[in-house]
């Protein structure tokens, strides 16, 4: 191989090919069109769950979440049954900047999720997806945030979701295209001022969009409303489009022999039916509820009116302002748990199993050792516990189609290998395309998907799209099997960089031009760097706020 390019990774988070080669088709989409055209493309397999916090980071490490250690956004704490925010500092394996600072190289990261708090690198990090807001210390080194700042006009890398929470659509779109201009502008400035040796960038919105627009795309969704649809049934497609072009103004810029990876954390496809586990499990005598006292102040109440109020003030186009009125004690925190599970009712002395996270889409068995009030012996009677409720959920069926609403699940060991499989939930829940596992309980098992009393219509799916593009990849050749622990060592390899023994994933040898070098691999020792600071009580309830807007939280 000739000298090493620089290479330039650009997310997509949550695009698809179900809708990007149908608009190729129409051509409506010549940048990727042109990059399959001249690149090698196809599926790229995502973690399991298919979710941004533990993909992304193994697309940044390499090795699967039991290595790595990113399950969720959420993870349970020791001391009760709510949960806390997992931030960078819960990642225990290198990432691939790590690894390029022991050979000298430069790494640009741009809106990363799971980077908060950013590291000190040799380069530059902005972190993404994790972040409480923009007066945190989430970029580094710390005088980059002004220099952008002043060049920007403001730091705003993320969209306020309390648009589309007031049911204001049009406000929701005019912030998604405004946000993705201000990150397509930092983009352009990072990248051609600093020249990194990996630059890693993400578009988010798409994600956002698609969660909330895609039942107006789809006619035959079971939430598609012919009226109001007709007004946004191109949301979507325009949206493809805009970012289609904003690719192609910045592909423009490199030089040619840079080397171009196009991914996204998982794909994406319409949601149509809530499945409230909880109360499944209720009904079998898993889990079991506190009699409510006559005359205790109802909690769950006082969250509803408080979610009202938020929603009403964002609807009057007034919701950011107010926010940033409020003082903090007059926000009713002790009603709202760090990340509330919705759990506040159960009485842990009769419950062996419980759902407590929708973003990762799990069951913690109430074990006895782990949880504070576990009744479950580890063992024999866990592994009892796991088999029945497994043997439970394949027999569940939607009583409107009489299929089944569940297509696997998993015991942790089956898809997460190393030591730290002993902190993943217990069972990973793989739904049937169309529905989704919900927080809380509710009057029915099966319930038309919602947030925020809004239709959410869209989900993601476990197969995610791939392109590279540059002189050492074949060209239109459709690549098959790549899973996103595999775009680590394939940049390793093509910088010319042996590989760790300890990555899960493979370099792609498929995509590659037949006369390069065979791939080498080494016993080396990383080290991932500290964090720059630790995260304040604030910070955490900031960042979980956020995810809960963004519907991680239900």
């Amino acid at each position: 191989m000739n000298k090493p390019n620089k290479i330039v990774i650009i997310g997509l988070d949550g695009a698809t090919w179900d809708i990007i080669h149908p608009m190729i088709r129409k051509g409506q989409l010549p940048t990727f069109k042109y990059l399959i055209e001249n690149g090698s493309y196809g599926n790229l397999n995502s973690t399991i769950p298919p979710l941004s916090a533990p993909a992304w980071t193994s697309a940044f490490t390499g090795v699967n979440p039991g290595k790595h250690n990113i399950f969720d956004f959420f993870t349970i704490r020791n001391d009760n049954y709510e949960l806390r925010n997992v931030t960078s500092n819960d990642r225990k394996t290198p990432a691939i900047w790590n690894i390029l600072d022991t050979y000298g190289m430069t790494s640009g990261i741009f809106n990363m999720p799971m980077t908060y708090p950013p590291e000190a690198v040799n380069g530059f990090m902005v972190a993404g997806l994790g972040t409480p807001d923009t007066n945190s210390n989430f970029i580094y080194p710390a005088s980059l945030k002004e220099e952008l700042k002043n060049y920007l006009h403001g730091l705003q890398f993320s969209i306020d979701v309390g648009t589309i929470m007031g049911g204001r659509e049009d406000a929701f779109l005019d912030e998604l295209y405004k946000v993705t201009d201000i990150q397509e502008k930092a983009v352009h400035y990072l990248y051609n001022k600093y020249q990194p040796d990996l630059f890693m960038a993400v578009f988010d919105e798409l994600d956002r969009i698609q969660h909330f627009f895609w039942r107006h795309m789809e006619t035959s969704h079971p939430l598609h409303d012919p009226k109001k649809s007709q007004k946004y049934k191109d949301a979507i497609e325009d949206y493809y489009q805009h970012l289609d072009i904003a690719m192609k103004r910045f592909l423009d810029t490199l030089p040619e022999d840079t080397t171009v990876m196009i991914v996204s954390d998982h794909g994406f496809g319409g949601l149509h039916k809530d499945f409230y586990i909880n109360k499944y499990f209720y009904d079998m005598d898993i889990l079991s509820l506190k009699p409510k006292p006559p005359l205790s102040i109802n909690t769950e109440l006082l969250r509803a009116i408080k979610t009202t109020l938020k929603k009403l003030t964002y609807k009057m186009g007034v919701g950011r302002w107010v926010d940033r009125m409020i003082p903090d004690w007059l926000r009713l925190k002790s009603l709202t748990p760090t990340v509330d599970t919705g759990l506040g009712s159960v009485d842990w002395s009769q419950t062996k199993a419980y759902f407590c996270s929708l973003s990762g889409q799990n069951v913690w068995i109430n074990l006895k050792g782990r949880q504070p009030e576990g009744i479950i012996e580890p063992g024999k009677e866990y592994e009892a516990l796991r088999d029945q409720i497994i043997e439970k959920l394949y027999t569940i069926k939607d009583p409107k189609t009489s299929k089944n609403i569940i297509q696997k699940v998993y015991r942790r060991e089956e898809i997460y290998t190393e030591d730290l499989v002993s902190n993943a939930p217990d069972l990973i829940i793989d739904m049937a395309e169309g529905y989704v596992i919900q927080v809380g309980l509710a009057p029915e098992m099966l319930m038309p998907a919602m947030q925020y009393k809004l239709y959410r219509s869209g989900c993601h799916r476990q197969h995610g799209i791939f392109i590279a593009i540059g002189k050492d990849i074949k060209k239109n050749h459709q690549v098959q099997n790549a899973e996103i622990i595999d775009i680590v060592p394939t940049v390793l390899y093509l910088l010319n960089k042996q590989i760790p023994t300890y990555m899960d994933g493979k370099v792609l040898t498929d995509i590659l031009n037949k006369e390069l070098k065979g791939v080498e691999y080494q016993s080396i020792q990383v080290k991932r760097t500290s964090a720059i600071q630790k995260i304040s009580e604030d910070e955490e309830a900031k960042i979980a706020e956020r995810l809960k807007g963004l519907g991680y939280m239900g």
